[in-house]
């Protein structure tokens, strides 16, 4: 294990300590129960683990930085409990939803307390920054909430553009992420062209995260992502796959395509057989050329920073992200 695996290793158990304390075991155990279900599964903290590198970056310190952190995965985890309901999805992180151990009714309220429990944490911010930060965070909410229902929205559309899917993502995955490396470019006490650049260094990686969870959603093994296979196809989603397919399809391939997505429930047979036709379209290819891309762009940002040997740890950061496996 290198320096960067450990020190990743040990802020995850940090913030997996928080995480809990931010919930505690009290009753009505109808909605802690469910909570620290949920929080205890796993789960990468890769938001409050950016949040926390962009703090240092900018000369601050674990702790300027801690309580936003964890408030910010409390948001993420918020995002999730409420999407496997939208979705119908039963595995995440590799064990039941929520609302599959439970009940929707269940599952909805621990998203209502997760995010409520996530503005609690935020209070616990210096007064100086608490009317930015909170500021940033709601409008992160607003648009959260806004990138979900265009996602929604799509599972209904045939002619989704790459800029309605990139205008999407912005908002849905990449608003988080941002929301990450600008909150704690703040509260590390950064200047104003340092946190500029860390924002935009968000939105570009947030960016290529999707863009590569879409590619795993397909590639990967229920058992190595840790939720259904193939759910976002099976659910109708306007992945970066599924819009630069239909974009690029010629008439054969196009046909066959729209054939197998009109299946009432898609196999995962019929699975292979989209995988097969993306392969062949060169659809995969696409995707990770765009990830890498995109990843090449956000360190060329890094390199605008005043102290560029600052962000050591957001390179590496980029690096463990571009070579995930889930």
């Amino acid at each position: 294990m290198n320096d960067f695996t450990r020190t990743v290793a040990q802020l995850k158990d940090l913030i997996d300590a928080e995480l809990m304390n931010a919930a505690p075991q009290i009753k009505p155990h109808s909605l802690y129960e469910p909570i620290r279900y949920f929080l205890g599964i796993g789960g990468k903290r890769l938001r409050p683990i950016l949040l926390i590198f962009s703090a240092q970056a900018v000369g601050g310190k674990t702790d300027d930085a801690l309580d936003a952190a964890v408030a910010i995965e409390l948001l993420h985890n918020f995002t999730l409990v409420h999407d496997d309901i939208m979705d119908h999805d039963h595995l995440r992180r590799g064990q039941a939803t929520v609302h599959v151990r439970w009940d929707e009714s269940v599952a909805i309220l621990a998203g209502d307390g997760l995010i409520g429990l996530a503005y609690r944490q935020l209070m616990k911010l210096p007064g100086q920054h608490l009317t930015t930060v909170c500021r940033l965070f709601t409008e992160g909410v607003v648009e959260v909430c806004e990138g979900q229902a265009y996602d929604k929205e799509f599972e209904a559309l045939d002619d989704v553009t790459l800029d309605d899917y990139f205008r999407m993502i912005g908002k849905k995955t990449g608003r988080l992420i941002t929301m990450a490396t600008e909150i704690g470019a703040i509260l590390g006490g950064g200047t104003e062209e340092e946190i500029a650049i860390l924002t935009e260094y968000g939105s570009i990686i947030g960016t290529a995260f999707q863009i590569q969870d879409d590619l795993l959603d397909i590639m990967q093994s229920e058992e190595i992502i840790g939720k259904t296979y193939g759910s976002d196809v099976k659910a109708g989603k306007k992945t970066f796959l599924m819009v630069k397919s239909l974009e690029t399809a010629g008439s054969s391939a196009w046909g066959k395509l729209k054939t197998l997505l009109n299946t009432s429930e898609i196999t995962n047979d019929q699975l292979l057989e989209i995988r097969t036709l993306f392969d062949e379209m060169q659809i995969f290819k696409s995707a990770e050329d765009e990830i890498r891309h995109y990843f090449d762009t956000a360190n060329r940002v890094l390199d605008k920073f005043p102290h560029p040997e600052a962000t050591t740890g957001l390179r590496n950061f980029s690096e463990m992200l571009l070579n995930r496996k889930s």
